[in-house]
C-alpha cells in the first residue's frame, strides 16, 4: 500500500462528477481502503464538486490525497462565499451536499485564501473488529 495524490481543473460540466467518482474509487482501490470508506469519500466528493461547480466560480481544482490512514479531498474555487450547512426539506431535490459532509466525514473545513476558497474533508477508516 502506499499514498498516492491526484489533482484535476474542474470544468463547469457536470460530467466532472462522474469522472470524480472514478478518481476517488480508482485511487482507493490503489490504496486498498475499506469498501465502506472509499463509497463515502465518493459521495462527499461528488457532493463537494458538485457545490463548486453550482456555487462557486473558476477556476476550480479538486485534489485527492488517499493513504492507508483514509483520504483527504480538497475542492477550490474561485469565490470566497463560504459553504453553509442547511436543513433542506424532505422534498428537496438539492441542498444537502454540506450537511453530508458534516455529518459523514472525520474532519471538514474551509480555507479562505487570496482568490477565494478551499473545501476540503477527511475520512479516516473505521477499526475493523478482530474475530
Amino acid at each position: 500500500m502506499r499514498n498516492r495524490t491526484e489533482e484535476f481543473l474542474i470544468a463547469q460540466d457536470p460530467a466532472i462528477v462522474r469522472d470524480t467518482r472514478h478518481a476517488v474509487r480508482r485511487l482507493c482501490q490503489d490504496v486498498d481502503l475499506a469498501a465502506d470508506t472509499c463509497e463515502t469519500a465518493v459521495l462527499l466528493a461528488s457532493e463537494t464538486v458538485t457545490n463548486a461547480i453550482v456555487h462557486g466560480a473558476p477556476p476550480a481544482r479538486l485534489v485527492i490525497q488517499v493513504s492507508p490512514e483514509g483520504i483527504r479531498v480538497e475542492v477550490s474555487d474561485g469565490t470566497t462565499l463560504p459553504p453553509v450547512v442547511v436543513a433542506a426539506r424532505p422534498d428537496a431535490t438539492s441542498g444537502r451536499g454540506i450537511g453530508l459532509i458534516d455529518i459523514l466525514a472525520t474532519r471538514w473545513g474551509v480555507q479562505p485564501h487570496a482568490s477565494g476558497k478551499t473545501v476540503w474533508f477527511e475520512i479516516a477508516p473505521v477499526p475493523q473488529p478482530t474475530s
